[in-house]
């Protein structure tokens, strides 16, 4: 179970995103941004508890890219990650725009750190992963591409420009959905966080004062 202090740290970054209810360039990046920090810390606590479990071995810091892409799919699993989205109309109209993107070269997901020019083996490769009948490779390609897009906005290679919102809106629905799952499941599983007995019960006591949260974007 996620410690009380995660556990409302999450909570004011959902009832942030609550708030960016537009779909103007400037509201895309907010709300992104916005919704990508309690994942981010979900993530990196995942990774910190199962190093204390002795299921993954740290050397010094966090592996950001493979905690972001490699361990949260494997602590949620394909199905439940690929039923979620397929049974949520949002969700599957947010792959398909995605995937119509990618496929008509609006947009280039992987981009050299240095430089910002498209890698265009990666691109390809990144597309075919979408549009793959397997949904394991399916799901673990809407996570690298989540991890891109934050790596793009975060080194400076994705312009504030109007047209960004084409992709921002489509792949924040995803990141969505995601956060919530994963702060679902980690509230639920009483190994993560390895908290001791008597801080799961104070976090169970503070927990029944607090309202059921609501998936932190509409949809």
């Amino acid at each position: 179970m996620i410690s009380q202090e995660l556990y409302q740290f999450c909570e004011r970054w959902f009832e942030k995103a609550r708030t960016y209810q537009g779909n103007d360039v400037q509201t895309c990046f907010d709300r992104f941004f916005t919704l990508y920090v309690p994942y981010n810390r979900l993530y990196a606590e995942l990774t910190l508890s199962w190093a204390r479990m002795g299921k993954k071995q740290l050397r010094g810091n966090i592996p950001d890219s493979l905690a972001a892409k490699k361990y949260v799919h494997e602590y949620l699993g394909t199905d439940l990650i690929w039923n979620c989205l397929q049974n949520d109309r949002s969700s599957i109209e947010a792959v398909r725009k995605i995937r119509v993107l990618l496929e008509n070269d609006v947009f280039m997901i992987k981009l050299d750190r240095l430089n910002g020019q498209p890698i265009q083996e990666g691109n390809y490769v990144l597309l075919q992963n979408l549009i793959s009948e397997n949904p394991r490779i399916r799901v673990a390609a809407l996570l690298d591409i989540i991890y891109s897009i934050r790596c793009n906005m975060f080194h400076g290679h994705k312009d504030f420009e109007t047209i960004q919102a084409e992709i921002l809106i489509p792949v924040t629905i995803i990141l969505n959905k995601l956060t919530f799952l994963l702060y679902e499941k980690m509230e639920q599983d009483n190994e993560v966080g390895a908290l001791q007995p008597q801080d799961l019960n104070n976090c169970q006591n503070v927990r029944r004062g607090l309202s059921r949260i609501n998936p932190p974007y509409p949809h």
